[in-house]
């Protein structure tokens, strides 16, 4: 049973990036706007991903739901990471 979460993560230059966590894989991927993967970290502990999942939420991201899902008028964001940003 996959439990990808995924992230808005807003850069200073404004551009947004998708970050993906799955504590049960142990993986957290990192994509740019354009989509392309500019990180991927392997083999982690459940428990370490669960700490980065929670400091990287406090610090600078929200959570995407599909119910949360809106529209941005910004070329750099696609729909499948529009969220609501702090």
């Amino acid at each position: 049973m996959k439990e990808e979460n995924v992230w808005a993560w807003l850069m200073p230059s404004g551009k947004i990036y998708r970050v993906q966590t799955n504590p049960r894989d142990g993986t957290i991927k990192v994509y740019d706007p354009s989509g392309k993967l500019t990180r991927k970290d392997e083999n982690l502990a459940e428990e370490a991903v669960t700490v980065i999942e929670k400091n990287f939420l406090n610090v600078v991201a929200t959570k995407v739901k599909g119910e949360e899902m809106i529209k941005v008028p910004e070329k750099d964001i696609t729909n499948d990471i529009a969220l609501y940003i702090r």
